[in-house]
């Protein structure tokens, strides 16, 4: 057990010799802050009592929008992009978000629905983007200002 003891003493002396000039270090920058008056507090320049550490700021909040969001009427989005796809078929998503007015993640859940039935089709561009069209003329009757039909409904009549 002395031998334990020794050793642990030993290890703790040699640490202590190698941190000395750390110590020594900080106890020189401090009395320089302190002489140059950035330090807060009263501490003696030789003092050995380590600086108040810095207050901890509390988390900044994020700032409401200026204007409140309002969501789009039921359709419109679709609408809006189909009539951006009617003047410029091939269009990447970005110019499409641009065009028709409507953000990008609503632009592609609106795309990836209208290529899953079959209305807008994707083309692979020159530059290697994504581009879409519409895949036929709109019928007779589909107005791009009309909702689109509600989807559980006609499942609704195909299952009678």
């Amino acid at each position: 057990m002395p031998d334990l003891l020794d050793r642990v003493r030993t290890e703790m002396s040699t640490r202590l010799a190698e941190l000395r000039p750390l110590v020594d270090e900080h106890r020189r920058l401090h009395a320089a802050l302190q002489a140059l008056g950035d330090v807060a507090g009263s501490a003696a320049a030789g003092s050995t009592s380590a600086p108040a550490p810095a207050p901890v700021k509390p988390r900044a909040r994020k700032a409401p929008p200026s204007k409140p969001r309002t969501r789009a009427p039921r359709g419109a989005n679709r609408a809006a992009v189909v009539r951006a796809l009617q003047d410029r078929p091939g269009a990447t998503g970005a110019e499409l978000a641009t065009v028709s007015g409507v953000e990008r993640n609503t632009l592609y859940t609106v795309l990836t629905r209208l290529v899953r039935e079959g209305q807008v089709q994707t083309q692979s561009l020159p530059t290697g983007r994504t581009g879409y069209a519409l895949s036929e003329p709109p019928q007779p009757g589909w107005s791009s200002s009309a909702a689109p039909a509600d989807e559980s409904a006609a499942d609704d009549e195909q299952a009678a």
